[in-house]
């Protein structure tokens, strides 16, 4: 009996797993925030298009702590990522302005989506966000 109560004091005292930690998704007035106390990586924002060719995700960006912005695109039941170095490590910034380019060539892009990895505790808000064709 004293085994059991001990592994069970063990497992209660054991740290947090970075994924459990609490996340806060919020939106307002065209701004969408993650909020969280640790690591998270996840899906923020999604938008569904039907657009041909290289196609842009601009929008603006302000991050408390660290973060890493992705575009992922879908093309043909498949995603593909878009990565820029000026939005991966992201520290401490206000009203970033990003655009993000994709190119399809001729295939059609049927969903877009924005996802954040939040490196540290912190908060991302996204604003203005908009998908079309690159200009």
């Amino acid at each position: 009996m004293k085994t059991v109560n001990m592994l069970l004091l063990l497992a209660l005292s054991l740290p947090v797993s970075a994924f459990e930690l609490a996340t806060k998704i919020t939106q307002d007035a065209g701004t969408t925030r993650l909020q969280t106390t640790g690591y998270a990586r996840l899906n923020l924002l999604k938008e569904t298009v039907s657009l041909k060719g290289t196609i842009t995700a601009s929008g603006s960006l302000k991050v408390k702590g660290r973060a890493n912005i992705i575009m992922w695109s879908r093309v043909d039941d498949a995603y593909y990522f878009s990565k820029l170095p000026a939005l991966q490590n992201i520290k401490d910034t206000e009203n970033l302005d990003f655009s993000i380019p994709f190119d399809a060539s001729d295939k059609t892009v049927t969903e877009v989506v924005i996802e954040v990895e939040m490196l540290t505790a912190g908060d991302v808000s996204i604003s203005g966000l908009s998908v079309g064709k690159h200009r």
